[in-house]
């Protein structure tokens, strides 16, 4: 039995469902990706020692960071757990443009051609990887 027994013979509903857990997975791990950052420019400058470590768990995007990848992990896990690891995986390569836009909008950093180049060639990457493929 799996979370998508209930609705087993509605194929639709059950890839739809499959489709929201695998598309949320880029934006969970963006998600923390910023929360990373914020935190590590709130401790820019102090050094490394206890009191670093103490600063760093009172700041709100350090605990932020904790939320997305507990919730990331577990949506990770529900969408292996129907879905084959190669086609899951590619989805989530589209974390990698969505953290240059995301540092591009938040956090002001240049996206240079390359990068942007990059982040096209991962999302033709991933529209290959999936489309269906012929059936033998």
């Amino acid at each position: 039995m799996t979370i998508w027994s209930i609705s087993e013979g509605i194929r639709g509903r059950r890839r739809l469902a499959l489709g929201a857990l695998g598309g949320a997975m880029p934006f969970l791990t963006s998600g923390y990706q910023v929360a990373a950052e914020t935190s590590a420019r709130s401790l820019g400058g102090q050094a490394f020692g206890p009191a670093w470590l103490a600063r760093l768990m009172t700041l709100p995007s350090t605990w932020a960071l904790l939320v997305l990848e507990a919730v990331s992990f577990a949506v990770w896990m529900l969408v292996l757990s129907q879905m084959k690891l190669s086609a899951a995986f590619a989805l989530s390569a589209v974390g990698y443009v969505l953290v240059i836009l995301a540092s591009w909008l938040l956090f002001h950093e240049r996206a240079d051609l390359f990068q942007v180049a990059g982040g096209a060639a991962i999302l033709a990457g991933v529209w290959l990887i999936g489309r269906p493929g012929e059936q033998p």
